[in-house]
């Protein structure tokens, strides 16, 4: 097992090269694809896997502390990886020692996971539009998919299609494979470099071993859920952290002070004293909430599991919209300027807050404590609701 003192010295050069350029990759919105490389070249995508498999046998605490630490260069690496996790916590997870093998050893060999799992076109997330039909020995694949995170800089795609009306399946897809179209079309004023944008499958030969079916509405108890939010809230930390040093930069650059002509340094004045104080409070507690959560999900799935993201979820995205905002208290009118593009850190943390409704997953947290319903039950819902 890694310790944090070696993911750290392993990882943090790379972390270092990777924020040098993110004001620049902003201005000229240039996609990460050399940082994509650094990260892979130094073993991140194998962080999770077990040491006696090749990878850095990482816990999970540790993993989202590095995590945490990568959203601090730049927020949209861990987005634009969030499937990529998310996949490698269900391969480790997998009840087949035979699939597991297989891909934690394309893993270790540098492959790196996309997700293409939302639509526009289907009437609800739980419909796929998207379809997957037996051709010959394998299947074939058809549909368009929005949001898919990650997917252009990857090898793979995880996405789900429809087999038939009462059965669906996880598939596989590689991004080299014939009928596969990856387009950078994603327009949100946040997180704007994670790739995030429409893939085609336009009758995509996919091999047998590549297709997972599931029984619609069906759900073993899984870390899934918990993982992909905590990679948000991981991020949203590290944007927190990142919002705070350069706040600190820029007071320390300034050489006026027009608010205050007693404390003609600003830095020396106690107003701007206190917003940093402030800012660096929210984002410490921002930081130790995620990690909360992780500790709890490190112990494994369950109802504590869920409920305990959940909970981390709305206090972080309050503690960093809140210090994303207030950060222009210490500057005025010159901290807009574009230069600094402080607005970046309002504009990805509102970005990441807005997926995962918060009021949905804050109304399955009631409901778990008044009524002891398990949070897992709201697959079932949702599938209930669109049969009915």
């Amino acid at each position: 097992m890694s310790t944090d003192e070696a993911l750290t010295a392993r990882f943090a050069p790379v972390y270092e090269r990777i924020a040098a350029g993110a004001l620049d990759r902003e201005a000229e919105r240039r996609l990460p694809f050399p940082e994509v490389e650094w990260l892979r070249a130094a073993g991140f995508g194998r962080i999770r896997v077990p040491a006696e498999d090749g990878g850095l046998g990482a816990t999970l605490p540790q993993f989202f502390r590095q995590l945490i630490a990568l959203g601090r260069a730049d927020s949209n690496l861990p987005q634009l990886l969030r499937g990529h996790i998310g996949f490698v916590e269900s391969r480790l997870d997998h009840a087949d020692p035979d699939v597991r093998k297989r891909w934690l050893r394309r893993i270790v060999d540098g492959a790196l996971v996309g997700n293409a799992q939302s639509e526009d076109a289907s009437p609800s997330f739980w419909q796929n539009a998207t379809t997957i039909r037996r051709d010959g020995d394998g299947w074939r694949l058809d549909g368009r998919k929005f949001y898919s995170t990650g997917s252009l800089f990857a090898d793979w795609i995880l996405t789900t299609a429809t087999i038939d009306a009462d059965n669906s399946a996880t598939v596989l897809v590689p991004t080299d494979a014939p009928g596969v179209r990856r387009d950078d079309d994603w327009d949100g004023f946040g997180q704007r470099l994670t790739g995030s944008g429409t893939t085609v499958f336009d009758a995509v030969p996919i091999a047998d071993e590549d297709v997972e079916p599931y029984a619609n509405g069906t759900s073993a108890p899984s870390r899934q859920p918990a993982i992909y939010q905590l990679v948000h809230l991981a991020t949203l930390a590290g944007i927190g952290q990142a919002a705070v040093a350069e706040a600190v930069a820029f007071v320390n650059q300034r050489t006026r002070n027009l608010a205050n002509p007693a404390q003609p340094n600003p830095r020396l004045d106690p107003q701007v004293q206190q917003v940093i104080g402030r800012l660096e409070s929210r984002s410490f507690a921002a930081t130790a909430t995620t990690l909360a959560a992780v500790d709890v999900v490190e112990r494994g799935p369950g109802d504590a599991a869920d409920a305990a993201v959940f909970a981390a979820q709305s206090a972080v995205i309050d503690l960093v919209l809140g210090l994303t905002t207030e950060l222009f208290e210490v500057g005025g009118a010159s901290a807009v300027t574009d230069r600094f593009r402080l607005d970046r850190h309002w504009r990805n943390a509102r970005t990441l807050a807005s997926h995962n409704p918060a009021i949905t997953r804050q109304t399955i947290l009631g409901d778990h404590l008044l009524n002891d319903t398990s949070p897992s039950t709201w697959v079932q819902r949702a599938w209930e609701s669109v049969r009915g």
